[in-house]
């Protein structure tokens, strides 16, 4: 084994050194990117709005402002929230994507149904596919309610889906 001149040992020695420098500074960087990727998001509830004035058997669609995403930025997105009062006192909030191709449902009320304009999928008034290519029904947010100052019965979403019906 050929000896190390002192030229050889420095040379090796600083190239190790800034080879360690270099993976210490670089580990709390690649952490930092990659956080996001392992960042549960936190759930909320957020507010829909009155429901008071919302009909017996006939969807109405409210809006709500839900923050989705997770890592850094959770900028709030406005959803359709599809309210259905039902006549034994039930309530659903359906939301309006179809899970066939994810386009925004409407209701058609001379259907009676939901209905995906993208490839003609139907869904009841309960969220359940009748027809057309959607695979699922459509999900439902987890929903709670609240009096508000007013008075009036306040729905509230978390900001998660629930895919079951």
């Amino acid at each position: 084994m050929k000896e190390l001149s002192r030229r050889e040992l420095l040379v090796r020695g600083t190239g190790l050194g800034m080879g360690l420098v270099g993976v210490m500074l670089s580990v709390p960087a690649i952490g930092f990117l990659l956080s996001p990727l392992f960042t549960k998001q936190k759930l909320s509830w957020v507010t829909v709005g009155p429901i008071d004035g919302v009909p017996v058997n006939q969807p109405t669609a409210l809006f709500a402002e839900v923050p989705i995403g997770t890592g850094y930025a959770t900028p709030p997105v406005k959803r359709v929230v599809y309210v259905v009062k039902k006549s034994d006192g039930q309530i659903r909030a359906l939301s309006n994507i179809c899970t066939h191709m994810q386009c925004d449902v409407h209701w058609d009320p001379s259907l009676g149904n939901f209905l995906c304009p993208c490839h003609g999928g139907l869904y009841d008034i309960d969220g359940k596919n009748i027809g057309g290519p959607p695979p699922q029904p459509l999900a439902q947010w987890k929903h709670r309610f609240r009096t508000d100052d007013q008075g009036r019965t306040v729905l509230e979403i978390e900001n998660q889906l629930d895919e079951s019906i």
